[in-house]
């Protein structure tokens, strides 16, 4: 899902086939109606709805776009629609409430990550009900990187929504635990495990990507860093450990790389200024851990 400020509309300059020149074509009325048939009454996008913000934003960016442009026409639908959510949607930028993301896993978009988030950044007295940059970054680099994960038990501490264990899953890891330790962060990580599952289900996959469907793969399980004993037996168990933005309190973090924490003594330095160690792990470490935190 893309941000509305990083969203690249293109060139607008095409060839119309019937009149055989160069117009905007995207401010054509019949090209207006497609995309509201194939983006905004989409069944993904009515099943799977964004924010009515984004779709607010989306369309007033769009409207704007073609009164720009000479001699335009605007599609009465595209209108009527507009002014209607616009006029019952709250655009304010704290605005509260849960909604749905996709994340594409390829540029084809044939496999997708669905999750349901929160809008607020802290809600319920957590950050976890929203996916940060981080996870973004991390997804991407395994999609590009399947091997790392590929017939890997992958552990994810910190999960919030889901997204990074959920690609890791995509490109072949054998399992996936996805652990957090807050209720109200674990009730929406199974919603999520579930949802996904439901989306990508039949899609048509890319050559990197396994059996879409991979709801079996994933478990979502409570981790306590506190709790030594389970740290202990998790560390023995996984192949890979992963994290991004798992903690802003530096008081944890010895918890997390004491040697009866969850990282034990396997711990590698994979800073941002780093990330190529990435496709090299550490030939002393028993566990590959793939850990991205804000400087």
């Amino acid at each position: 899902m893309i941000p509305m400020r990083k969203f690249i509309w293109g060139s607008w300059e095409s060839t119309d086939s019937e009149r055989d020149e160069n117009v905007a074509l995207l401010a054509c009325v019949r090209v207006q109606g497609e995309v509201m048939k194939t983006i905004i009454f989409h069944e993904h996008t009515t099943s799977y709805s964004p924010s009515h913000q984004y779709i607010v934003l989306f369309l007033k960016k769009y409207i704007e776009k073609i009164e720009s442009m000479p001699n335009y026409d605007l599609d009465d639908e595209l209108m009527e629609f507009y002014v209607s959510l616009a006029a019952t949607t709250n655009l304010s930028a704290g605005a509260a409430g849960m909604c749905y993301k996709t994340y594409t896993l390829d540029k084809d978009q044939y496999t997708k990550v669905v999750l349901n988030e929160e809008q607020m950044m802290i809600s319920q007295g957590t950050t976890g009900l929203q996916t940060w940059e981080a996870s973004l970054r991390l997804a991407d680099f395994f999609v590009e990187h399947p091997d790392i994960v590929r017939g890997q038990k992958v552990v994810e501490l910190g999960a919030g929504c889901g997204l990074a264990g959920f690609a890791c899953a995509a490109v072949g890891a054998a399992h996936v635990l996805s652990t957090d330790c807050n209720t109200a962060v674990l009730k929406l990580l199974e919603i999520n495990r579930q949802k996904t599952s439901l989306c990508v289900a039949g899609l048509r996959k890319m050559p990197n990507m396994v059996d879409p469907a991979f709801k079996d793969n994933v478990q979502v399980a409570e981790l306590d860093w506190e709790h030594t004993d389970e740290c202990a037996k998790l560390s023995d168990s996984a192949d890979v450990v992963i994290g991004a933005d798992i903690t802003y309190d530096p008081t944890i973090v010895p918890v997390l790389v004491d040697e009866s924490g969850v990282l034990g003594k396997s711990v590698m330095d994979l800073s941002e200024t780093k990330m190529t160690t990435l496709c090299h792990p550490n030939p002393t470490a028993n566990i590959r851990l793939v850990l991205i935190t804000r400087k």
